[in-house]
């Protein structure tokens, strides 16, 4: 095993600063944004439309951004600046009332918060590349912080009222935009006059396609379990703070598969896993709708997000990296994470809305199961 230098080492523990304040604000906002939501006058269907209006920005935005990162090479900076704005707008919420100035508020702080992870993910994979590391290893960070966010808030939220949320989510949020100013601009891994290559024909290509269509019905499938979980939840009478252990449960699980990610890659091969990932990941909405009553069923579901977030973003970090060349790095993971989270979040949001209103809240999660079965059958049948 190689070791590293002290300045490697530190640079890994910057990195693994900045995923975790990141991951930290996203454990602090997910579990209990919707709850906060319902509390400021949001019906089902305005949560769903807001989410997705939110997706839209995140289809959008990110390859803006990483059209001019690719180009100028100023990724920290751009950084830098999108968490102060996007803290800035966040902060604003609680001082506005209104389904449509909340709203508004939050299509605006998406505008900057989505900039962020696509462009640190290559500040951070260039660092290692160079530097040396595990990028695993230092990601794993960032469900640390989602784990403590989740935990912490959970039972703060028990004493303090829903209403507290957004200046608690407030302070990983600060300390997110802090770290960013320890990390340094990562080196190019540009060969100078090298020929650039073209966005358009990279994404042009079956494979490209495929895995992209695979990430859409992964994060469609998702996007009913970040958004409507912790509601479906209370409905079922469990209180916050236990459904904040329940988050909590899946982000440790998936801790430890980002520990061995690396070597499972190597060991079996991406296209093997992701194949695994999303027949597991169907499986683990049918139980949640089915067994949701159930302690032991629930768990079981929730240990699963190991192998149905863990790996699965392993296994994506890993394609994007081989399928667009070194000076389409900024894009490729904007357009991943666009057509992701972005479209495929947006859509689920969406359609998730209206499910829980118009059929059941179970349906919601069954109809996940079969986006994730259709993932399941493109993986299978044309991934190479």
């Amino acid at each position: 095993m190689r070791l590293l230098s002290v300045g490697a080492t530190r640079l890994q523990t910057r990195l693994a600063g900045f995923y975790f304040f990141y991951y930290a604000t996203v454990g602090a906002f997910l579990p209990y944004w919707a709850p906060y939501l319902a509390a400021r006058g949001f019906s089902a269907e305005q949560m769903g439309i807001a989410f997705a209006l939110m997706g839209v920005m995140r289809s959008i935005v990110p390859i803006a951004w990483g059209t001019w990162s690719d180009r100028s090479g100023h990724r920290i900076v751009l950084i830098r600046g999108a968490a102060l704005a996007a803290l800035a707008m966040f902060l604003a919420i609680p001082f506005v009332d209104g389904v449509l100035r909340i709203g508004l508020l939050m299509v605006g702080y998406t505008v900057f918060w989505h900039a962020l992870l696509p462009q640190f993910e290559v500040v951070a994979l260039n660092h290692l590349r160079v530097k040396g590391g595990d990028y695993s290893r230092v990601r794993l960070w960032g469900s640390v912080g989602f784990v403590i966010a989740v935990l912490g808030l959970g039972f703060a939220l028990d004493l303090t009222g829903i209403l507290w949320l957004p200046w608690l989510v407030g302070i990983f949020w600060l300390g997110m935009a802090a770290s960013a100013w320890s990390v340094p601009e990562p080196p190019s891994t540009l060969t100078p006059g090298a020929v650039r290559n073209s966005i358009w024909s990279t994404l042009r290509q079956p494979q490209v396609l495929v895995f992209l269509g695979i990430c859409f019905a992964s994060q469609l499938s998702f996007a009913p379990y970040y958004n409507f979980f912790t509601l479906f939840l209370e409905r079922h009478a469990y209180s916050r703070s236990a459904a904040g252990l329940l988050w909590s449960l899946g982000v440790v699980a998936e801790i430890g598969l980002f520990m061995v990610a690396g070597r499972l890659i190597g060991q079996f091969g991406a296209r093997r896993l992701l194949v695994i990932v999303l027949f597991c990941t169907a499986i683990r909405w049918g139980v949640t709708a089915a067994a949701v009553d159930s302690w032991v069923l629930l768990l079981f579901a929730q240990l699963s997000h190991a192998i149905t977030f863990g790996a699965y973003h392993a296994i994506a970090v890993h394609y994007v990296q081989q399928l667009f060349p070194a000076d389409l790095q900024g894009r490729g993971q904007a357009v991943y994470n666009a057509v992701a989270y972005g479209v495929g979040g947006s859509v689920g949001s969406l359609l998730a809305g209206y499910a829980w209103e118009g059929i059941s809240p179970e349906s919601v999660f069954y109809g996940a199961a079969l986006v994730a079965l259709a993932g399941w059958l493109l993986a299978w049948r044309h991934l190479r």
